[in-house]
Parts: structure tokens; sequence; C-alpha cells
């Protein structure tokens, strides 16, 4: 049987599929499910995509498990060869296995992505908390941040809405650190230690609310407790680990509790310290601007982008001034 397809190695992306071309590719899976053949054989229907493009796939003779394991957001390795079906090329896969998380793959070629990496947005939030002078505000912070690292890194602010793409959460926090610093010098009375730390932990709650960086859903915890109070809980058990009280712990937890601004948008408290109402009109900045530009990506010049419906439905102007 391996004769009649031509061997290929250099096929690993979905556009340089062939027919009866064997492959060798990484994809994301974008759609899934169970079809049953004329005799009544159960197979799996796959919708592939990568940077250059979709494409449909099959794997027949699939064991139970098989039909349990995928799911819409997974990347995959792929081997099995083209085949020409009505007119159009599809894979049939020999094999496909889940892609492990250390395994070097480039993310950017399945998922959108913060215009930042990882690194550079480690390094400049890092550079923030070594800003932060109270060394009871320092410590908390700085442990918080490594001991959550990895998922801070990666995970998107929100499941939708603004910053939804990897590495969304840790490049929010850090525009908002920018922000924080162009008005430090303009506002003198703000408490420039209080205000970075409390941005730094504003959403820390969200590795914990989300179920992954991939493809996030709400978790259990996330629907019945939600990131506001998650990170409440997380900074009070922390700052008793760390032997800290004192007022800076309150403070920082009133910052947590107070950042939605109003009690209807979920949070527990509005602003009453200068500090929180500064985070809480820092994160409405940059989330309302980041779902604008988002919008606008997609918008021709001197048209309306699609209404977005987070900002009371409106639609923004794509204008042509350079």
């Amino acid at each position: 049987m391996a004769d009649l397809f031509t061997m290929n190695t250099n096929t690993n992306k979905i556009a340089d599929v062939k027919d009866k071309e064997t492959i060798s590719i990484y994809a994301k899976i974008e759609s899934v499910n169970v079809g049953q053949t004329q005799n009544q054989s159960d197979y799996l229907n796959f919708q592939l995509m990568d940077e250059t493009g979709t494409i449909f796939a099959k794997k027949w003779n699939i064991t139970e498990e098989e039909k349990k394991q995928f799911k819409i957001g997974d990347i995959v390795h792929i081997t099995g060869h083209g085949n020409e079906f009505n007119g159009k090329t599809q894979i049939i896969i020999d094999s496909i296995r889940i892609v492990d998380d250390s395994e070097d793959i480039n993310l950017e070629n399945f998922y959108k992505t913060a215009p930042l990496t990882k690194e550079e947005i480690r390094k400049n939030i890092i550079g923030f908390i070594s800003k932060i002078k109270n060394s009871k505000l320092q410590l908390i912070t700085k442990t918080l941040f490594e001991r959550y690292e990895e998922s801070y890194l990666t995970y998107p602010a929100a499941s939708k809405n603004h910053h939804a793409y990897i590495s969304g959460l840790g490049y929010h926090v850090l525009t908002m650190l920018k922000i924080a610093r162009s008005l430090v010098g303009i506002y003198p009375n703000v408490n420039e230690d209080l205000l970075y730390a409390g941005i730094i932990l504003h959403d820390i709650g969200k590795v914990i609310e989300l179920s992954d960086y991939r493809n996030p859903e709400y978790t259990t915890i996330g629907k019945l407790i939600g990131h506001i109070n998650i990170a409440f809980e997380i900074i009070g058990q922390t700052a008793k680990e760390l032997g800290i009280n004192g007022e800076e712990i309150m403070l920082l937890q009133h910052i947590i509790l107070a950042h939605h601004g109003e009690l209807e948008y979920g949070s527990p408290k509005r602003p009453q310290i200068l500090e929180a109402e500064f985070v809480h009109l820092i994160d409405l900045i940059d989330s309302r601007i980041n779902m604008i530009l988002q919008e606008l990506e997609d918008t021709p010049e001197a048209d309306f982008s699609k209404r977005v419906y987070s900002l009371d439905g409106r639609a923004f102007y794509k204008h042509t001034i350079k």
C-alpha cells in the first residue's frame, strides 16, 4: 500500500498537502465530530488549520478512546497522506496525537498572541515589581507573580472581548503599568507602590477562573466564585504564609474587590481609596481601547467597524488621517 504514495518529507504545512503525498504536519483542530460509514463503522472527521490555511481530514478505524480524546483548540501532530475527493484535497490520517506543552511549537502559527513575547512581558513586569519600595507589597507581589508565572504569562485576559489571546493577561497588565507610570508624575498624591501592586495582582484570579490558555472556558470555581473573589482569597492566604500583616494587605485586597468599579459589573465594593479608583479607570481604559483596536484591525479605511456590543453596540469609524 505504501508504494501508492509519494514520500515528501517537506510537506509540513496545510497549503503543501497534495494528493497521494505522505504528510507530517502540526495543526490546530477547528472542528471534530464522529461520523459513520455506510457499513456503520465510526470515523473521526476533522477540520484543521495552520497559518497557511484550513483542510478537512478523516481518521478511519478509531477506538472508543479516540472518539473522546480530541477537542476544538487542540494542537495535534498528524501523519498520513493527501487524498483528492470531490475536487478537493483532504488528509487521510494514519496517526494523530495531541502536542505536549513542552514541545517547541510556534503558537503564533495557530493562535492570536500578544504583540510582545512572554519573555518581554516578564522582564518588564519584573522591572515594575522592583520599583515597589514598600517591602510588604513587594514581597507579596513578587511571591504571587512567581507562583503563577507560567499561567500569568500565557493566559488571555478574558475568554472573549478584551485581550482574548495568548499572553493577553500579562500584556494587559503591562500596558496598565505603563499608563500608571505616566500618571504618577501628574498626580503625586497617589501611592506608586500600592498602585503597581494592585495592577499586577488585580486579575491574578483569572489563572484559576479560566481553564487554559489555548481554548479557555470558565472553570467551576470560576463560575461560582469568580476571579475577583479568588484573587482576594489568595492574597489573604499568601499574606498569612509570608507572615505579612498590616494596612497594606487590606488596601491591596480592597483594590482587587473594587477594580470593576460598580456592583453591577461584578465588584463587591466600589473604589474607596485613590489607588483603587486609579486601577479601575486604567483597567477600563486599556480594556476598552483594546476592544476598539481589535475591531478596527479588520475594518477597511473610511468605513465603520462591526458593532461592539460590549461597548453599547457602537460601531467605530476607521479614519484615514495619518
